[in-house]
């Protein structure tokens, strides 16, 4: 699924003076495309409506949450309801050259989301694109579980895996059907594993060596 024309053609999204800019019509709201985090973001969003089968009623982007004395914007928040006053998912959107160090403090910034709004039990996701990582986080307990993958609309109980030959069900969560990827799509990640194992230049190879040996 080409997931720019289907949101174009379900009337979620629509580029503006050659394509410099996306609107969002459910929020109608307007946004810079050249940015590289916005394609990640608009990706994240469409996939949320196109695949996991939200309702964008219930999807908000740019959401202000208050934590402390900060004024922080989460990229998007999910909400069990078309009023949006429970939260079900929060998703921090980086751009796909980004470091490891900052994928890293996207994490925590998702966390310190999840704790700080309404609710219990939430689900966060991180992506670059290149690079997902999810989470089940219950305030309550303090505990952050890497899960492997967010819930899709209806599913109260995630299967232990996301991907599975052929696809399937697993209850009522629909599993993804192993992927072929490009020879650029491995490009890219190899580079960002270089990035990551470098730390952008930053470490020495002993250091390096050190980050190698944990994987």
């Amino acid at each position: 699924m080409n997931l720019i024309e289907e949101g174009i053609n379900r009337k979620l999204i629509r580029f503006e003076d050659d394509e410099k800019y996306i609107y969002y019509l459910n929020e109608k709201m307007r946004r810079n495309y050249a940015n590289s985090e916005e394609k990640v973001q608009a990706e994240a969003y469409l996939k949320l409506v196109l695949i996991y089968n939200y309702s964008p009623n219930k999807i908000r982007q740019f959401v202000t949450v208050t934590m402390g004395s900060n004024v922080k914007e989460a990229d998007i928040i999910v909400f069990n309801d078309e009023d949006c006053k429970s939260p079900h998912i929060v998703v921090e959107c980086k751009r796909e050259e980004v470091s490891e160090l900052e994928f890293e403090q996207a994490i925590n910034q998702g966390f310190a989301y999840a704790y700080a709004l309404a609710g219990t039990i939430k689900y966060v996701w991180i992506t670059s694109r290149l690079k997902d990582v999810y989470f089940q986080v219950d305030k309550e307990k303090h505990i952050k579980k890497s899960v492997p993958d967010i819930p899709q609309y209806g599913v109260d109980k995630l299967a232990k895996y996301k991907y599975a030959k052929d696809g399937g069900f697993f209850n009522k969560q629909k599993l993804f059907e192993l992927e072929i990827v490009t020879e650029d799509e491995l490009t890219r990640r190899f580079k960002q594993a270089h990035q990551a194992l470098w730390g952008g230049g930053e470490l020495n190879p002993s250091e390096a060596f050190d980050e190698l040996d944990k994987g």
